[in-house]
């Protein structure tokens, strides 16, 4: 137990002073209590052991309040208990990763299984986000997914139990809706960023294709660069795969599988995007050099707003001062009936 206002204890001492005024009191004449004399021959035989029983009692209504104001003290220097400790996090940086979900993402050409099978790049780049998301607990962490057209699957938020949920449930996208519009996902990514609180914002840009929207209007991906560099955002571009990657779908109509030939990422685009904006391109070729330029990045954009710790306090201010409360009307109680004093 320890006291948040430790000051008040220096009550307890006094708290002997109401029964010590009560017992000089006491010394200087016989009171008289409640109309009857206490002195030891007073009155009749009756009135003798009424009075001498009071007179043994005359010493509560002192302790009462002596007891009152220690309970008082006790209550003003706020006793408490550790009740627990809790985890605040700190608001760092806020980062939005685009992730390309285009068809060509379903390439197998990231080696698992210590190389004994390949996976897809989408199956890969979400392990690796995954790991990404755990590393930054202090952090604000958002996901647009994109291909023709982006979408804001998570807003940058500090608890990441949503994000966590969502990356494994990730898919390529519709036939009706493939495509790769690196503009519009970097335009989405800077607006889900945009009214966030810390003033470190990054966007990690991740895609594996050229730059190929299908739809009208589409935001050039160096003009939307442009528009993060203004706003203060960094961009760091990751380029998925090699080029010459394999795509396994399956025919509509039978069913059979389909081998088909993926052009590379667009590399001299990702790195002025993130030139312009003020960030680093990378190259990824398996799920190793996956994991290592998360791990770059992690070294770059590090919190600058550790996690506090909060120790939670159970207050008995409460019990003491109703205590002392209980106290006082116990000797007011006395003192106006059966311990009355009468001048």
């Amino acid at each position: 137990m320890q006291f948040a206002h430790p000051g008040w204890l220096w009550l307890l001492v006094l708290s002997p002073l109401p029964l010590l005024l009560e017992r000089a009191r006491g010394r200087l004449g016989w009171p008289i209590l409640g109309g009857f004399a206490v002195r030891p021959h007073a009155g009749g035989r009756g009135a003798g052991r009424v009075g001498s029983a009071r007179l043994g009692l005359r010493f509560i209504p002192g302790s009462l309040r002596g007891l009152a104001i220690g309970a008082m003290g006790l209550a003003l220097a706020r006793p408490q208990t550790v009740g627990g400790v809790e985890r605040i996090a700190g608001q760092g940086v806020a980062i939005v990763v685009a992730l390309d979900q285009s068809s060509s993402m379903k390439t197998e050409d990231f080696p698992a299984d210590r190389d004994t099978r390949r996976i897809g790049r989408l199956e890969a780049a979400k392990a690796t986000l995954l790991r990404f998301v755990e590393g930054r607990p202090d952090d604000m962490v958002g996901l647009v997914l994109f291909a023709n057209y982006p979408d804001l699957a998570c807003p940058p938020e500090l608890d990441h139990r949503f994000l966590v949920e969502t990356i494994p449930t990730i898919s390529v996208a519709r036939p009706g809706d493939d495509g790769t519009n690196i503009g519009d996902a970097i335009a989405w990514s800077l607006d889900a960023l945009r009214i966030t609180p810390p003033r470190r914002k990054v966007l990690v840009l991740m895609t594996d294709g050229n730059n190929q929207p299908a739809g009208r209007r589409p935001l050039d991906p160096e003009r939307a660069a442009d528009l993060a560099r203004q706003l203060g955002v960094t961009i760091h571009t990751i380029a998925i795969g090699r080029p010459g990657g394999v795509v396994r779908d399956a025919d509509a109509e039978t069913g059979q599988p389909i081998l088909a030939e993926v052009e590379g990422p667009n590399l001299r685009l990702l790195e002025t995007v993130a030139e312009v904006a003020g960030g680093r391109s990378f190259i990824a070729a398996d799920a190793d050099a996956l994991d290592r330029v998360f791990g770059e990045i992690n070294r770059l954009e590090k919190s600058l707003v550790k996690s506090r710790i909060l120790t939670r306090y159970d207050e008995h201010f409460a019990t003491w001062a109703a205590a002392a409360a209980a106290f006082l009307s116990l000797e007011r109680l006395l003192a106006s009936t059966w311990l009355r004093r009468t001048p």
